[in-house]
């Protein structure tokens, strides 16, 4: 009888931690939101095709659900088409990595804009602002469900 109340009392504690460490990043990701405070993100994987120069970074507003993602590198390895499908990607990592938005939309049109370093190097950088769009409560809670068991396999 010991061994069972011992058992079930650990398991108990396991799953409170567990629940615990949830509630902990949704507290701190609330603090971020009722301070309006925005978040610099470099991505792991920039999905830079081959441009050694190139270099990726979000600025990620929880409050209003908006993002502006930057692409910088050298000016004449600059291509458009390769700064596109980066920030392309970049964005679809993110919104798989916050699965409470559903889709986004652009909020101005991307601009290009040259400038020079403190060592005289003319860089291009690359400049989209996007919005993302929250997901309802129904599909916040399966997906939240689908997470939860892929954590658990």
């Amino acid at each position: 009888m010991k061994k069972i109340l011992a058992i079930a009392f650990a398991l108990f504690c396991a799953t409170g931690m567990i629940f615990a460490e949830d509630t902990d990043d949704y507290l701190k990701q609330q603090e971020l939101i009722a301070n309006n405070k925005t978040i610099t993100i470099v991505p792991k994987d920039q999905h830079q095709d081959g441009i050694k120069t190139a270099k990726v970074q979000l600025e990620y507003t929880p409050s209003t659900h908006e993002v502006h993602i930057y692409y910088d590198c050298l000016a004449v390895s600059y291509d458009q088409g390769a700064a596109m499908n980066t920030i392309l990607e970049c964005l679809k990592d993110f919104q798989d990595q916050n699965m409470q938005y559903e889709s986004y939309r652009y909020m101005r049109k991307d601009s290009v804009k040259y400038y020079n370093d403190e060592r005289k190097l003319k860089w291009a950088r690359y400049h989209s602002w996007v919005e993302f769009k929250p997901r309802t409560l129904d599909d916040s809670i399966s997906d939240y469900i689908r997470q939860q068991q892929n954590k658990a396999n």
